[in-house]
C-alpha cells in the first residue's frame, strides 16, 4: 500500500490542479451560464463518485455470489467493505449532485428518476448494513443471508445507470454527451477519466485500510 500512497501523492494535486485551472468551465446557454460554468467543477468527483459507487455495489455482487459458492468468510467481509464503500461514495455523489442541482434547477432535489432510483439503491443497502449488525451472533448466518441481499440489491444499480435513457430525466447524459445543455470538450473529458482514475486509487487505499479493519474485528470476536 506503501506504493498506493506515493502514488496518491502525486496523483491530487495534479487532479485539483487540472479541475480548478486547467479545465475550462462548461459554457452553459442562459443567464446562469458564467455562475454554472463554474459550479460545473463538482461534477468532476461528482461522476467520479457515482462511478464508484456503481462499481463497489458490483463488486458486492462478485463476492457475494463466490462466498455461496466457497463458503469462505473473508468474501462475505469483502462484499461488507464494498457495500460500506459503495454507500459512502453514493452519498457524497448525491450531496455533489444537490449542490450543483440548485443553481442548475432552482432546488436542492427532484424526484427525478436518477435521484429517485440513487436514493432507493441507497436506501436499500443501508438496510444492508443494518441487517448484518443485527446478526453480529450468528456470522455464519449473517453471511449467507447478506450475500443473497447484496445480490438483490444490485438489480437496482444498472437501472439506477439507465433510468435517464428509459424515462424523461432533466439529468444530462454525461457519459454519450448528447445534452444539449452539456457538451464535453476533449478537455472537460481527459480531466473527467483523470478524476475518475484518480479517485479510483483512492478507493483502492480505503478498501484495503476497512477490509484489513474488519477482518481484525472477526478475529477479536
Amino acid at each position: 500500500m506503501l506504493l498506493v500512497l506515493i502514488v496518491l501523492f502525486f496523483l491530487i494535486p495534479i487532479n485539483l490542479y487540472l479541475i480548478f485551472i486547467w479545465a475550462p468551465p462548461v459554457n452553459w446557454p442562459g443567464d446562469k451560464g458564467l455562475i454554472l460554468g463554474h459550479i460545473q467543477k463538482i461534477f468532476y468527483y461528482h461522476v467520479s463518485s457515482a462511478w464508484l459507487m456503481m462499481l463497489s455495489l458490483f463488486l458486492a455482487l462478485i463476492f457475494s455470489i463466490y462466498y455461496l459458492k466457497n463458503k469462505n468468510i473473508k468474501y462475505d467481509l469483502m462484499a461488507s467493505v464494498s457495500v460500506k464503500l459503495g454507500l459512502l461514495f453514493g452519498v457524497i455523489a448525491l450531496f455533489m449532485g444537490s449542490i450543483w442541482a440548485k443553481p442548475a434547477w432552482g432546488v436542492f432535489w427532484t424526484w427525478d428518476p436518477r435521484l429517485t432510483t440513487m436514493a432507493i439503491t441507497i436506501l436499500f443497502y443501508l438496510g444492508y448494513i443494518t441487517f448484518r449488525n443485527m446478526l453480529n451472533d450468528d456470522i455464519e448466518t449473517r453471511a449467507k443471508i447478506s450475500s443473497f441481499l447484496a445480490i438483490i440489491g444490485f438489480l437496482n444499480v444498472p437501472l439506477t445507470f439507465l433510468s435517464i435513457r428509459i424515462w424523461r430525466s432533466i439529468h444530462p447524459i454525461v457519459i454519450e454527451g448528447s445534452s444539449e445543455k452539456f457538451k464535453m470538450s476533449p478537455e472537460i473529458s481527459f480531466v473527467l477519466i483523470f478524476s475518475i482514475f484518480t479517485l479510483s486509487i483512492f478507493y483502492i487505499l480505503l478498501f484495503y485500510l476497512t477490509y484489513k479493519v474488519e477482518l481484525l474485528d472477526l478475529k477479536r470476536s
